[in-house]
C-alpha cells in the first residue's frame, strides 16, 4: 500500500509494473516551467488517473505549494485510502515524496485544463483534470 501512496500524487514513478492501460500525450500538450504548472494547479480540485499500476488509480487531489503537499483521496482497485505526500520541486520536475522514500519527479505538460505528468521514457504517468 506504501508503494500506491507514493504514486497517488499524480507524480510518483511506477517502472517496475506492467501498464494497467496507457495513454499517449497528446499533440497539443505543451511542456510547462513549474511556475506555469503552479499557475494551473496550485490549491485547486484535481481529478486524476494513474495509468501505469497494475490496478486502476483514480484520486481527487489537492496540490498545495505554500503547504508543500499533495492531499486527498484515491480509489485504487476498489479501496478508497487518504493521500497526504510531500511536493517538491526538481529542475523542471514535479516530485512527490513520501515518508521514508526517494521522491519520484515527472515533467509536466499541459493541455487546456488537463496537465499530463509524463516519466523519462516519455510514458504518461497520469492526467489530471483541474476543476
Amino acid at each position: 500500500m506504501r508503494k500506491f501512496l507514493s504514486f497517488i500524487g499524480a507524480l510518483a514513478l511506477s517502472l517496475s509494473g506492467g501498464n494497467a492501460h496507457a495513454m499517449d500525450l497528446p499533440s497539443g500538450a505543451k511542456k510547462v516551467t513549474m511556475e506555469e504548472f503552479k499557475a494551473l494547479a496550485d490549491g485547486k480540485h484535481v481529478k486524476v488517473e494513474i495509468f501505469d499500476f497494475e490496478k486502476p488509480v483514480i484520486a481527487d487531489l489537492v496540490w498545495s505549494w505554500k503547504k508543500g503537499t499533495i492531499t486527498g483521496k484515491a480509489d485504487v482497485g476498489g479501496k478508497m485510502i487518504d493521500v497526504k505526500t510531500k511536493l517538491t520541486f526538481k529542475g523542471d520536475k514535479a516530485c512527490s515524496t513520501p515518508k521514508g522514500e526517494k521522491p519520484s519527479c515527472h515533467a509536466i505538460y499541459v493541455d487546456g485544463n488537463k496537465f499530463y505528468e509524463v516519466r523519462d521514457d516519455m510514458q504518461v504517468h497520469a492526467v489530471s483534470t483541474v476543476e
